[in-house]
């Protein structure tokens, strides 16, 4: 009885193992889960930013003029400023700007309170801005368009940037791209010959170029507002920079040893 059993058992258990390997065979599973086993080797590389810079001359200039002035009543002092703007725009248009040149930056009208006795709801007065800002070429009299808004009424010159227009980057950035570019190779070189390996072609390129400037301001604290003010005086003296442009290129090396 008991040689019965196990006679059974041997005979489920190859009966099973029967069945298994049919089903392997007939689902082609070794081949699959061999195929699911990829060995990846990464190539060893190395990491290079190139860099290159250009000193360029300003072709176009930002100013930013103001009017401000204060009065009790904010409807009067959003007038006085109106009145004031208006003079300096048509004037400026007079001297040769359009529409073109010239911006509204900014408006408002800014409540006063009476900090003075500790009074912080009562408003004792009110402050209008009007704020304009002038694009031109670097070539243009901005001597000349500053001093006329001035002695029409402008109280505030707040900055003026010499900057590079996107037409003279553009230009330049192929070029600097190229330097950038033979820099990031050079420092691989280098590198390579230090460390005793070799350089077997580029992985990828981020071609990110960057444009950094240094804007020089310029500020104006008087009003010119009397008659003396506006008497004939030396022209404001305003000198364009030049920018500095930088490409940077991170440029990724394969080597091998």
């Amino acid at each position: 009885m008991v040689l019965n059993k196990n006679m059974v058992i041997i005979f489920t258990l190859f009966t099973l193992f029967t069945l298994f390997t049919l089903f392997m065979l007939a689902t082609n599973w070794p081949v699959a889960l061999a195929q699911e086993v990829v060995i990846s080797e990464e190539k060893p590389t190395i990491s290079i930013v190139g860099s290159a810079e250009k000193e360029v001359a300003s072709d176009e200039t930002e100013i930013s003029l103001a009017v401000e002035n204060t009065d009790t009543n904010a409807n009067t002092a959003r007038k006085n400023n109106a009145e004031k703007m208006n003079s300096i725009i048509n004037v400026l248009r007079e001297a040769g700007l359009t529409d073109d040149n010239i911006t509204t930056s900014n408006f408002q009208i800014t409540p006063n309170y009476d900090y003075e006795n500790s009074n912080y709801d009562r408003i004792i007065s009110y402050t209008a801005l009007n704020k304009i800002e002038l694009k031109t070429s670097t070539n243009a009299n901005i001597s000349k368009f500053i001093d006329l808004a001035i002695t029409n009424g402008a109280n505030r010159v707040e900055s003026i940037n010499f900057v590079v227009s996107k037409k003279t980057l553009d230009e330049n950035r192929m070029e600097l791209l190229r330097e950038a570019f033979a820099d990031a190779k050079q420092k691989a070189e280098l590198l390579a010959t230090e460390g005793n390996f070799t350089i077997k072609g580029i992985k990828s390129i981020d071609a990110k170029s960057e444009g950094m400037y240094n804007p020089s301001p310029y500020f104006y604290d008087n009003s010119a507002s009397s008659r003396a003010e506006e008497a004939p005086s030396p022209s404001t003296q305003i000198i364009p920079q030049k920018n500095k442009i930088t490409v940077t290129l991170p440029v990724v090396f394969y080597i091998v040893n």
